[in-house]
């Protein structure tokens, strides 16, 4: 018997973004051990997720009995330790160090958010399809999809508020380097209101948040007034819909950051909370390892660029404040967005592919 557990955040658990890490580094490590993976638990989960995955509300007893257990604990450390920046990669080398292949039975723990997003890369797929099998999560993401014109882009705007646990900011407050900030409402407002300027018709939006309020209202009525309120569970439906847009407009969250994440596509980000450092902006520059190049944070090819030496660039995530205009990288990448977008250069489509552009 091989057993796999993911461990939750904290007794009760966290938010999806967050437990997406120990779920994903889980399934990760259940694939190349070989194991059954067990957890995380949702029954505990004061977001009762245990609804959109259809879990028992008692399935937090197998987890904590097993890590109480005597187990094997891969941790931050051990992972570090390996020199590897994929998950996979790290609990195989360490997996080989601790003559795992030789047990017929054992059990192992992972946990935690620590490598990020680079080290569960190869478990987008598996993140998608628990999304998708969720409850509710086809009905109303097709509820939504249906109403699009795929020639437009989608935006998928994610909003945050203070009274959602976030944490309220003074104007002129430095928020760099913090997260689950309240980002004020104009913001959102500003940058809709500078991508409709640019686009004009050929760009459409979706609004999406916990809780609905006076600022999600404003702009709703002046970007979306169409926007259908939906029933059942959207939770997951919300994110697989985030992930599918052209854009995210994302809030400082580790939902937006997911959203981004499964998409791989491009995200723009509030400028005030980037940290800044020679030149350089970073989501994670709060977090002192980030600096050093020899940290599974950062492989060698992804040293800070040289602030002067960008060229022509395109970053997927950017940011502006509120009364900056659209960094150009990104009218370059939605520009060739809404080209893709074309049904009519899509042979798929019963479009066309001129002979010209492939013997060029």
């Amino acid at each position: 018997m091989r057993l796999v557990v993911a461990k939750r955040h904290g007794r009760r658990g966290g938010g999806l973004g967050n437990e997406m890490f120990p779920w994903a580094k889980g399934w990760i490590a259940s694939q190349v051990l070989d194991a059954r993976l067990i957890g995380p638990s949702w029954g505990l989960n004061q977001r009762k997720y245990h609804r959109n995955f259809g879990t028992s509300r008692l399935d937090f007893l197998a987890e904590e009995t097993l890590t109480h257990l005597p187990h094997h604990a891969f941790t931050e450390s051990e992972y570090r330790a390996t020199g590897e920046i994929d998950f996979g990669a790290a609990i195989r080398k360490w997996a080989t160090a601790q003559e795992l292949k030789a047990k017929s039975s054992y059990v192992v723990s992972v946990e935690g958010m620590w490598g990020g997003y680079p080290a569960i890369r190869n478990a987008r797929g598996f993140l998608l399809a628990k999304l998708l099998s969720s409850r509710d999560a086809l009905r109303n993401a097709y509820q939504v999809v249906s109403t699009l014109d795929r020639r437009k882009l989608f935006v998928a705007v994610h909003m945050r508020f203070a009274r959602d646990g976030f944490n309220s900011t003074v104007s002129g407050e430095d928020v760099r380097g913090r997260f689950n900030i309240f980002i004020p409402g104009e913001w959102y407002l500003w940058a809709c209101e500078e991508l409709r300027k640019q686009f004009g018709d050929r760009i459409q939006f979706w609004f999406f948040t916990d809780r609905r309020g006076p600022e999600f209202d404003e702009a709703v009525r002046r970007f979306n007034p169409g926007q259908m309120r939906q029933q059942g569970l959207t939770e997951c439906s919300d994110l697989l819909l985030m992930a599918q847009a052209d854009l995210r407009v994302c809030s400082v969250s580790s939902y937006s950051l997911a959203a981004s994440f499964l998409s791989g596509g491009p995200y723009l980000w509030y400028e005030p909370q980037l940290s800044l450092d020679r030149g350089n902006y970073s989501l994670w520059g709060h977090i002192g390892p980030q600096h050093a190049p020899w940290t599974p944070e950062m492989s060698d090819s992804s040293a800070p660029h040289d602030a002067n030496a960008t060229g022509s660039a395109l970053f997927p995530g950017t940011a502006m404040g509120v009364g900056d205009p659209l960094p150009e990288s990104l009218l370059q990448i939605l520009d060739q967005k809404l080209l893709l977008n074309d049904p009519r250069t899509n042979l798929l489509d019963y479009g066309y592919l001129p002979e010209a552009a492939i013997k060029a």
